[in-house]
């Protein structure tokens, strides 16, 4: 007798092999729970009706009664694996059906395969009652329903996405097949069951309301998902354009896949557009969209992390991801029911590792790192909840409301957690980097705005520098050129006053050089001196004199040759400042200080 932990690891290992044994093995001895009984084969096998625990025949077992905490039960039921598919409803009761009263899981069959139950249902009521079997699965190709009759079966209903709404006993979004028993009546009924994806169907009888209120929700909460996810799509390539061309790109083709994925997956095909594809159809589609899903995931976690070659082992790890996720992706959509194992590991493997990556970059101080942590953390969590209560359904208890049927489903609220978990976070993520963009951009506008000023406070600078020293290439010209009306005059008279100019600024800053220094310089009496100068500039000797100490005075002024107007006129040779600054406004029309502050505002 094994427990029902060991019983699925050896059931699991027996029909898919090792190496999906392998990946699940580590989430066994966590969510295993209720018991079942289990041959060492590991094939199921139950003890006989008179001797099983309850000691209840499979119809008593099957009853609803009107207690509002006894709207569902499990289905109990046993069981008959057609492997070629090729058994007709009239050869039906001929066959042996393994003992199932005490199983509330059941195998289910490969796409060319079809599952029998059979289950027989008592009203104890005073009326006639209609109840619903289900199933807590979502793709079924068709699931038929007859009834026993007089030694032979009587088609009553059937549903299933392969056939068209005329022929569904309803369009639930939930398979559900209505059966209705007279009072106090017993009746025996089988289910024809094909076309398949979970590798496991979990059947259930319930009442019409709480069916009804079941799908009901079902249907909002896939429909809200679908908007939220589709939201989120346009939300990402609206809004996020301008973060980086490549991230929301591959963010929109991720959550594009998780919407087609979702769309195939909760039967909106079949059930509102009428598409009646098979399950062998749509499926490998579907695991090629999710396996894309996870290519996107790994490509925008790259642009998010900013993984570049600069990091080699990084960078490996990133393509030898990659290169996993398209071969698995590859295996799946060839053969979802044998080859999907690899892709499943993707689903963990892939966001570990980038969640390894993330983290390494959090302590590097990358600002959305965090973030994305966060994110790749609830993807990995929820998908881990998906797939393996996807292997692994629990068995049903009761229930008195719909909702209580969604938690009993940790397939569903897992994805969806899943899902929604790495969106909230992904979105964190999307505003710090916006914020880190938009901060980046701000300091790189604030430093061409610098650069800007810098460029045209030197390019004005240049400019009055220039203007500065083309004039005092012009005073210097102005210095040394002839007066124009001296080239008229002989040239003896000419050599006197250029003389007597170069005698003066030889002796420019002492202060006794005069008219009697000059003459006697020059070797020429002060009457003949004066009356050349007076000739040639109209003016005095001792004018003459000061007017070639101010000129002198001014070139030191403009050539920024002493940092004081004092310091100037002592090299000019004169022995006040104040004195000085007198007759430089007389002889220039501004005084000493405003030429120096002139000159200091053109540098």
């Amino acid at each position: 007798m094994l427990s029902r932990v060991e019983a699925f690891r050896q059931s699991f290992l027996s029909d898919m092999g090792p190496g999906k044994g392998l990946f699940l093995a580590a989430f066994l001895s966590f969510y295993g729970g209720v018991s079942e009984v289990w041959a060492d084969s590991g094939h199921p096998v139950c003890p006989p009706a008179e001797v099983a625990a309850s000691d209840l025949a499979a119809a008593e077992r099957n009853t609803l009664t009107e207690q509002v905490q006894d709207r569902l039960k499990s289905l109990s039921a046993d069981f008959f694996l057609d492997l070629s598919g090729s058994v007709q409803p009239d050869e039906i009761l001929d066959q042996a059906f393994t003992p199932g009263h005490c199983m509330a899981i059941f195998e289910a069959p490969l796409p060319d395969q079809a599952l029998w139950l059979r289950f027989t249902l008592t009203n104890e009521q005073d009326e006639a009652r209609t109840w619903f079997v289900a199933f807590l699965e979502f793709i079924f190709d068709r699931v038929v329903l007859f009834e026993e009759n007089t030694g032979r079966l009587v088609e009553k209903a059937q549903n299933g996405r392969t056939l068209p709404a005329e022929e569904r006993v309803n369009t639930a979004v939930k398979t559900g097949l209505p059966v209705t028993i007279g009072p106090g009546v017993t009746k025996t009924f089988y289910l024809q069951i094909t076309g398949t994806f979970a590798p496991r169907i979990t059947p259930v009888i319930m009442t019409p309301e709480l069916f009804q209120g079941w799908s009901v929700l079902t249907l909002v909460m896939t429909a809200v998902f679908l908007g939220y996810v589709g939201a989120i799509t346009l939300f990402c390539v609206i809004l996020f354009r301008h973060v980086e061309a490549r991230f929301y790109q591959f963010y929109a083709i991720n959550m594009a896949c998780f919407f087609i994925f979702s769309f195939i997956y909760d039967g909106w095909l079949s059930r509102f557009l009428d598409v009646t594809l098979p399950v062998t159809s749509v499926m490998p589609f579907a695991e090629f969209i999710a396996g894309l899903g996870v290519l996107a995931n790994i490509q925008y976690c790259r642009v998010l992390l900013k993984i570049g070659r600069d990091k080699p082992g990084e960078w490996r790890l990133l393509w030898l991801l990659s290169g996993l996720t398209l071969v698995t992706t590859c295996l799946s959509a060839i053969d979802p029911w044998e080859l999907s194992t690899p892709l499943h590991l993707t689903y963990f493997v892939c966001p570990l590792a980038l969640l390894a990556v993330a983290l390494k970059k959090v302590r590097e101080g990358l600002p959305q790192a965090t973030a994305v942590s966060g994110a790749l953390l609830s993807l990995t969590l929820g998908l881990s909840v998906a797939v393996y209560f996807f292997s692994f359904p629990l068995e049903i208890t009761q229930a008195a409301f719909a909702y209580e049927l969604i938690l009993l489903r940790p397939l569903t609220w897992g994805y969806y957690l899943a899902v929604m978990g790495e969106t909230t976070f992904m979105m964190l993520a999307i505003s710090t980097m916006v914020k880190a963009t938009r901060a980046q951009e701000r300091a790189a506008l604030a430093d061409a705005e610098r650069l800007r000023r810098d460029v045209t406070a030197s390019e004005a600078k240049h400019e009055k520098i220039l203007k500065v020293a083309n004039t005092q290439i012009e005073a210097l010209k102005a210095s040394l050129r002839d007066n124009p009306e001296r080239k008229t005059m002989p040239s003896a008279e000419q050599r006197m006053a250029d003389q007597a100019t170069e005698c003066v600024l030889d002796h420019v800053s002492e202060e006794g050089f005069g008219a009697r220094e000059l003459a006697e310089a020059l070797g020429t009496s002060q009457k003949t001196l004066g009356r050349r100068l007076k000739e040639t500039h109209g003016l005095t000797t001792a004018a003459f004199v000061r007017s070639v100490r101010l000129k002198f005075a001014r070139d030191l002024i403009l050539l920024r040759q002493h940092h004081t107007i004092t310091e100037i006129a002592y090299a000019a040779g004169f022995s006040s400042g104040g004195h000085f600054a007198k007759v430089y406004r007389e002889e220039f029309g501004e005084t000493p200080s405003e030429t120096f502050k002139l000159q200091q505002e053109e540098l």
